[in-house]
């Protein structure tokens, strides 16, 4: 999978977490997030599926369940 360049340096300024999407579709979550915060990325990651380490301010991981709709089961955030 390929990562969008990681910027660092945020602002704190803009929204950071999406309670709110915990239990929606991932895709769903993925659009709400990309339409709420233009310059960020959200990637979808299975339950089975790790993450890189680094912190990036326009990156937004949505953890999914591995089932049919890709349940949301974490709040998703910037990082």
């Amino acid at each position: 999978m390929s990562y969008p360049p990681c910027l660092g340096g945020c602002t704190g300024k803009d929204r950071r977490t999406w309670p709110q999407l915990v239990g929606k579709p991932a895709a769903e979550a993925k659009a709400t997030i990309e339409r709420d915060l233009p310059e960020v990325t959200a990637i979808i990651i299975l339950e089975d599926h790790g993450v890189i380490g680094d912190f990036c301010c326009n990156r937004v991981w949505v953890f999914a369940r591995n089932d049919p709709q890709k349940t949301v089961f974490q709040v998703p955030m910037i990082g």
